[in-house]
């Protein structure tokens, strides 16, 4: 039985609530025409829609996915580049870029990128910001932006170096070089590759509905504290983060559960308590 949906209009994302109270949320990059890129008015409804799911813990999974079978997302809009300013470019390609960053990483749900056909330039920065990559064999990661004259700002530059070898990621990025999904993969740059989208997706929903299984708070915990441990210098400050979350998730009513159904031999029926 297929599982209720519930869908919000936007112009150019698909926004999409699955599950029987709607807990996984499914948004799509939906400008096929423009290879799903990120333009302005596609960059205002993505961050509103974040900063709205951030603290919305009735969502509890996200699913970033593009329209088609040829993009994820091709990047910005070039075009727009031609008329912007210093202040206004500032903002297009930089300012909101490290909002929608900022919420993509620090909101305490899992958000996973379903990539199919280009992941190029800022859609593979966007696809850097989430916990997890799925893609079809047809998928291609790259960050291109040396090739006119400037940098990825959403932090291609920096996220890339953390998600594969640095001498790699160095020879990417210099030579505005594109990679196939097969050796995305090799490189611990995508978790999954899948034969078509259609796969992927079957798997995705797979994926969404065993973390939806998982008690909410643990779930929630584990990703503040790999964010948080990962950017810490010290190992002791680590650990620190590691003790005090766990000292809170023994007081919840779902660790309780979880014990009394391991010990009853049942399955938890965890609330997020």
């Amino acid at each position: 039985m297929a599982t209720p949906t519930t869908r919000t209009a936007y112009q150019k994302i698909i926004y999409e609530r699955k599950g029987a109270n709607g807990e996984a949320l499914w948004l799509t990059l939906n400008n096929e025409a423009m290879r799903n890129s990120l333009d302005d008015e596609m960059q205002r409804e993505l961050l509103e829609i974040l900063e709205k799911v951030a603290l919305d813990y009735s969502i509890r999974c996200v699913v970033i996915g593009g329209a088609g079978e040829k993009a994820f997302c091709s990047g910005g809009d070039i075009r727009a580049f031609q008329s912007m300013s210093l202040v206004s470019g500032y903002e297009y390609m930089v300012q909101r870029g490290a909002r929608i960053h900022q919420l993509i990483t620090t909101m305490e749900k899992p958000v996973i990128a379903a990539v199919s056909g280009m992941c190029l330039a800022g859609g593979l920065e966007l696809a850097l910001m989430c916990d997890f990559i799925y893609a079809t064999e047809n998928a291609t990661f790259g960050l291109l932006e040396i090739n006119i004259g400037i940098l990825a700002g959403w932090g291609g530059t920096v996220r890339l170096p953390r998600a594969i070898s640095v001498a790699r990621a160095k020879e990417m990025i210099y030579r505005g070089e594109v990679i196939k999904a097969p050796e995305a993969q090799q490189l611990g740059l995508v978790n999954s590759v899948f034969p078509n989208r259609s796969e992927m997706y079957l798997a995705l929903e797979k994926t969404v509905e065993e973390l939806m299984a998982k008690p909410p708070l643990a779930l929630r915990a584990a990703k503040s504290i790999i964010n948080h441990s990962a950017t810490c210098d010290s190992i002791d400050a680590a650990l620190a983060i590691e003790r005090g979350t766990i000292q809170w998730l023994a007081g919840s009513e779902d660790f309780k559960e979880g014990v009394a159904a391991f010990v009853e031999k049942r399955k938890p029926n965890f609330k997020g308590r």
